[in-house]
């Protein structure tokens, strides 16, 4: 298997206007359905080129158990309860992450906020333009996982949300 992360390339044309996040989000999709590694179009001076890296996921060798027939004066342990599961809210896009929409106002989300699917949770500067970034998801924010101001990949989670 294969963990594929686009390399975006994208040159607006100042007269069909910029591409919107929802589009290249869309291609996207598209190209992981497809199995596709690579999306380029050309069309009136806009340009748009995605290419799908190939990163090798780690096999885990595991060993054959063993069972053993249980001591009857040895308790047995309570199962272990797994820890809560988190949802990530992770970057569409290659950029620079911010928390608010302006260096005075207050961050979009806090630890411990109720979001929903529509709730804008961050800013993503890409080539000089600032895209909202909604959470796709429902929940508590459990944490920010990502400074403000930092650069961010295609893919990297931004927040973990309950």
């Amino acid at each position: 298997m294969f963990k594929r992360q686009p390399n975006i390339s994208f040159y607006p044309n100042k007269e069909t206007g910029p591409l919107e996040l929802k589009d290249i989000k869309a291609i996207i999709d598209l190209m992981k359905k497809n199995d596709l590694a690579v999306f380029k179009l050309e069309k009136e001076g806009m340009k748009i080129e995605l290419e799908a890296h190939r990163h090798p996921v780690p096999l885990v060798a595991t060993q054959p158990v063993v069972q053993s027939a249980p001591a009857s004066s040895a308790p047995t342990a309570p199962p272990v309860e797994p820890k809560a599961k988190y949802k990530e809210v992770v970057s569409p896009m290659v950029g620079t992450f911010y928390r608010a929409p302006s260096p005075d106002s207050a961050p979009y989300v806090q630890v411990g906020q109720d979001i929903t699917n529509d709730t804008v949770v961050c800013i993503i500067e890409a080539m000089k333009v600032m895209n909202e970034i909604k959470a796709e998801v429902q929940g508590v924010i459990a944490e920010v996982l990502v400074e403000n101001g930092t650069p961010v990949q295609f893919g990297q989670p931004l927040f973990r949300v309950k």
